[in-house]
């Protein structure tokens, strides 16, 4: 797909087909898109599970399942990707390592500043940065723990966003569910060996959709004038009708939601699946 009809094509999928097997090259294309995926200071916090539901032991299945309040989607999705953020990954001296990696590959430029000498006396021992230069020491420079563990959440958050947009340009359904609920996070973590420290961010649904893949169309949104400004707080970015018009015929923008025939699809699957209508 063209990149703009993947972004307008991708729905939270909530009706799988439970007897079609995702292919695991399309689930290595997702991971191989996370691993590239943009990220302050190159640190690359996030760290996947990937589980087959078919090939999990009943007990396992059922825990995980049972964890996650037994979730329509959860259930009929053949693959679970959970996801989880690694604080480690966000502490001053993880900063410390990827900035000099990527000083020393040229990612960053020695004319604004960046050297091994001004990222170690910067996060190391708080040294101003000079002017034209990134004001690591106020940023990183004895950075809590707990600030680390919210940039390490927030940026496997992210990734979770291009590892959606992937599935769909792979043709595949997806969607985000939380792990599981608060009570029972540690059982999850159990189940999967996961290391206490590590947070968990989202449960990443994957599979064929036994839905319309538009699945009743694009889903609300509020208005554009009310999210995007210009130049200040409050005055709205103009939107442009004729770019309007040029991002439906890309795809972009499509119909909204509910589309004909939406609820008579969804009392169909109900029905299918053993739900009430």
């Amino acid at each position: 797909m063209e990149f703009l009809e993947v972004v307008g094509s991708r729905r939270s999928i909530r009706w799988y087909k439970t007897w079609q097997k995702v292919p695991r090259d399309k689930i290595q294309r997702i991971l191989e898109v996370v691993r590239l995926t943009t990220c302050p200071g190159n640190l690359q916090p996030w760290r996947a599970i990937v589980v087959e539901r078919d090939e999990l032991d009943e007990q396992t299945r059922d825990g995980l399942l049972g964890a996650d309040n037994w979730q329509g989607a959860h259930t009929q999705a053949p693959v679970w990707i959970y996801w989880y953020a690694d604080p480690d990954s966000a502490r001053p001296e993880s900063f410390q390592e990827r900035t000099i990696e990527l000083t020393d590959v040229g990612a960053l430029p020695y004319a604004y500043g960046w050297s091994k000498e001004m990222i170690e006396a910067a996060i190391q021992r708080g040294e101003v940065v000079q002017a034209g230069g990134p004001a690591i020491n106020e940023l990183i420079h004895g950075m809590p723990a707990e600030v680390g563990a919210q940039v390490a959440y927030a940026e496997t958050v992210g990734a979770c966003a291009c590892a959606c947009l992937a599935a769909v340009n792979e043709g595949l359904g997806t969607s985000l569910h939380m792990i599981a609920a608060p009570s029972k996070q540690n059982r999850v973590k159990e189940l999967l060996g996961v290391p206490e420290r590590v947070l968990p961010v989202w449960v990443q649904l994957v599979g064929y959709p036994a839905e319309d893949p538009e699945a009743g169309g694009q889903r609300p949104r509020f208005p554009f004038e009310t999210l995007f400004f210009e130049g200040s707080w409050g005055r709205p970015f103009p939107r442009d009708e004729e770019v309007v018009s040029q991002l439906t015929k890309e795809r972009l923008l499509q119909d909204p939601m509910p589309k004909p025939g939406r609820f008579d699809e969804l009392k169909f699957l109900s029905r299918m699946y053993g739900y009430p209508e």
